[in-house]
């Protein structure tokens, strides 16, 4: 196990019925650390989405969406192309995990596609 999934072994699992990245329906819960990984027995966070492939999950997946336990908190940061978990971790940009109030919209293109728009 690397030292990042180390780090998000501490951190707490995220039961909700709203998508902790963007607020709609959570239908699925997202293993932190990937199960192949050891991360069977780690936290997990509510996302939308079905399966691997569709909303905030599917972007988890492609390595287009981030978590990182600061200690205390789930930070998350969004990158433009899928990159590795090393690279996600050195840059730039990352923000807590939304509160109830907030709202993130995710955005759908061509062929499935989704992005989180931030603006």
């Amino acid at each position: 196990m690397s030292r990042y999934d180390e780090q998000n072994m501490l951190g707490k699992t995220i039961r909700s019925d709203r998508c902790v990245f963007c607020g709609r329906p959570s239908y699925e819960q997202h293993h932190v650390v990937p199960r192949a990984r050891g991360g069977t027995e780690g936290p997990t966070v509510a996302v939308c989405g079905w399966g691997n492939a569709s909303g905030c999950h599917g972007l988890l997946h492609s390595g287009r969406l981030w978590l990182r336990w600061d200690g205390t908190h789930w930070l998350w940061l969004a990158t433009p192309d899928g990159c590795s978990i090393e690279e996600a971790w050195s840059r730039e940009g990352w923000k807590p995990l939304l509160s109830t109030a907030e709202t993130v919209e995710l955005v759908t293109y061509g062929r499935g596609r989704h992005e989180l728009d931030t603006r």
